[in-house]
């Protein structure tokens, strides 16, 4: 009986070049994996900085509107405090 230990070598190549081709396959599909879900993170936190901003607009809006309002509110009352305290000092 003769030993050849290279006879088999073919069938080792083959063997090899299948578990290097699977290998390549999933690492590719889960890459692909990993963009989609790379994709939508990117996608929530470019809503989340929109809706943030619009949340910023919006109080900034209804502080200067409460700044104005208030403004308002005190010319009013020194304007009625003034008229009273004339009245009062004219009645005495």
């Amino acid at each position: 009986m003769k030993f050849d230990p290279f006879a088999q070598w073919g069938k080792v190549f083959e063997t090899w070049q299948k578990m290097t081709d699977d290998s390549v396959a999933r690492a590719t599909a889960f890459y692909a994996e990993l963009e989609k879900s790379e994709a939508k993170r990117v996608e929530r936190a470019e809503s989340a900085i929109e809706e943030m901003a619009k949340l910023q607009r919006e109080s900034l809006a209804y502080g200067a509107q409460l700044g104005a309002e208030l403004r308002k509110l005190s010319l009013e009352a020194v304007q009625k405090a003034t008229a009273f305290a004339s009245s009062a000092s004219s009645a005495a």
